[in-house]
């Protein structure tokens, strides 16, 4: 299992706060140097105007949630979002995702995130993961980039919750072509068998959080949903930064 308090331990968080010297801490999603400055104030009007309100939770009358508990996200995929996804993807910017990940765990949980020397830093709090024992990010195919960002999104949202976070849980067969522009029929057959829980021993009897960058029509995360369920997960419930769809008032708590 990968260990989000590694990544958040006192060397690494220096050494990224060295950085900052030479590479100052930008807006994820308006990349305006930001520094040590706790907050971006030039596109706050702009992204609360993105927010999935009045509900975080997807609607399963515009999704495919499948297997899944339900599902979750803070923002509509449209512009300075979906900008930002995409910079995360395929511009390198790793960095960037693990900022996207603050966000999931502040607009989703409600988590505490504090600025530190340039580098934000999720103060955990193990309420906030009440009903989850372990969170799994969506899997790489393993083409291009280097790395997977919904494991990097994953791991302030892991140390804010107080949860162990499993990179191996869940395993992308590669069959799967890239779902852009098929239809939620299309997608439904695409993912059909592209993953599986190679391990039952790491997921069963538990209850995962799921963590994906986006969910569009919801077919990849019900698809992840069936292979942990069938690997003898108690639960799945997945969350993104991002919803291509619209949702209805939510009613309980994540």
């Amino acid at each position: 299992m990968t260990d989000p308090e590694r990544y958040y331990s006192a060397g690494r968080v220096r050494l990224r706060q060295l950085r900052q010297l030479l590479y100052p801490r930008r807006c994820p999603f308006c990349r305006r140097v930001l520094g040590l400055v706790p907050a971006c104030e030039s596109c706050a009007g702009q992204l609360e105007r993105l927010e999935h309100k009045p509900s975080r939770r997807l609607d399963p009358g515009d999704h495919y949630l499948g297997a899944l508990e339900g599902a979750a996200a803070p923002f509509f995929y449209r512009d300075e979002v979906r900008e930002a996804i995409l910079r995360a993807k395929y511009q390198g910017e790793s960095w960037t995702a693990v900022q996207l990940g603050c966000w999931i765990a502040r607009l989703l949980f409600g988590a505490e995130i504090r600025v530190r020397g340039g580098v934000e830093l999720p103060c955990p709090e193990k309420t906030l993961g009440f009903g989850y024992d372990l969170v799994v990010p969506v899997p790489s195919s393993g083409k291009g980039r280097g790395y997977n960002v919904p494991s990097l999104m994953a791991l302030p949202v892991a140390r804010a919750l107080c949860l162990p976070m499993d990179e191996k849980a869940l395993l992308c067969l590669g069959k799967a072509r890239p779902q852009a522009g098929l239809s939620l029929d299309e997608r439904l057959v695409n993912v059909a068998g592209a993953f599986k829980a190679p391990d039952p021993d790491r997921v069963e009897g538990r209850r995962v959080l799921l963590l994906d960058d986006v969910i569009t029509t919801g077919a990849t995360a019900a698809a992840c949903a069936h292979a942990l369920m069938d690997a003898g997960a108690q639960s799945v419930f997945a969350v993104s930064l991002a919803t291509a769809g619209e949702g209805k008032p939510l009613e309980e708590k994540f």
